[in-house]
């Protein structure tokens, strides 16, 4: 009888320390491929006399006086895309990553973007991304107000947000700042707001 009870309590101390060892392992690594991400990206005029990114329009520039790698990090994130893409812009004239959209249309992730009927309404990268199909929407009227929003929502998990917008003024020749994150108490929200944002918004044709 004593050597069936001394099993039993090995057997309950042995499945204990399993349990605490499997707890300790996921405290310590399950934490870590749930923790958020969140990266700032602050840019500043370029060194015209450093770097010339400003005519060639190479995100792969690595001066470190240069813009590039900060927009790189949002192609990245552009790139994850898989299902969808909802932009709210007031204007895009960056090459780069107007280039990005339409490499994610083509891959099939449906893309929807909101633009302001400003100056820039007519940029070139604009009417390419009319072409390929993508379906955008601008602000008619703006004679009292502006669609002056700047960020983009990918697969309803990542933002990109900030003062800048998507043009090669606001990246290489301003001082502006911009988040990426998957902080979904921020993601959730800019959600809604582009929902309620397309919705106000007119289908160019």
């Amino acid at each position: 009888m004593m050597g069936v009870f001394s099993n039993t309590l090995i057997n309950w101390i042995c499945v204990s320390c399993i349990s605490s060892s499997l707890t300790l392992i996921w405290l310590q690594y399950g934490r870590k491929r749930t923790k958020n991400c969140i990266k700032v990206l602050f840019y500043e005029p370029i060194d015209k006399r450093s770097c010339n990114c400003l005519y060639s329009f190479d995100v792969e520039c690595l001066s470190p006086n240069c813009s590039s790698s900060k927009t790189r990090e949002i192609i990245l994130c552009l790139q994850k895309a898989r299902k969808s893409m909802d932009i709210c812009m007031f204007a895009i004239s960056n090459k780069p990553i107007a280039n990005e959209i339409i490499a994610a249309h083509k891959r099939g992730v449906l893309v929807r973007i909101v633009v302001c009927n400003c100056i820039l309404f007519e940029s070139k990268e604009i009417q390419n991304l009319k072409n390929f199909g993508i379906k955008l929407k601008y602000q008619k009227d703006f004679k009292s107000s502006y669609m002056h929003h700047k960020f983009a929502i990918v697969d309803s998990t990542w933002l990109i947000q900030g003062s800048m917008n998507w043009t090669h003024q606001a990246t290489y020749g301003n001082w502006e700042s911009s988040i990426i994150t998957d902080l979904q108490s921020l993601v959730i929200p800019f959600t809604k707001g582009f929902e309620k944002t397309w919705e106000k918004t007119i289908l160019i044709s």
